[in-house]
């Protein structure tokens, strides 16, 4: 009969839960900060995009004016910016603890 001690898939398996549980919680915690650096690039001294309001307020001279120039293209890569950043965690998260486990983690001598 084996020891609890010599099974240590399951412990790599909580120890890899904790460690993407820790990445999912900073990535929480730095969102805020993301969204405060998108809002800058949005206003209407940058990219003047469409339906920007600064801070909820619609007459600020932040806000977006209709009568400059604005860049669509970026505006809507800077839209979906936020959900790819949140979603490559997620997956690379969850395909590294499932790779870790069929895999038996990481192999002695490898990166």
């Amino acid at each position: 009969m084996r020891k609890i001690t010599e099974d240590k898939s399951g412990q790599m398996i909580m120890i890899n839960l904790l460690f993407l549980f820790m990445v999912i919680a900073i990535t929480v915690a730095l969102i805020p900060a993301i969204k405060a650096v998108l809002d800058i690039a949005k206003q209407s001294d940058g990219l003047n995009c469409n339906g920007f309001k600064y801070q909820g307020d619609p007459d600020h001279r932040l806000s977006f004016n209709s009568s400059l120039d604005t860049d669509a293209t970026a505006c809507l890569a800077i839209a979906l910016y936020l959900p790819y950043i949140i979603l490559v965690v997620l997956i690379g998260g969850v395909s590294k603890l499932l790779y870790d486990r069929t895999t038996g983690g990481q192999q002695p001598g490898g990166f």
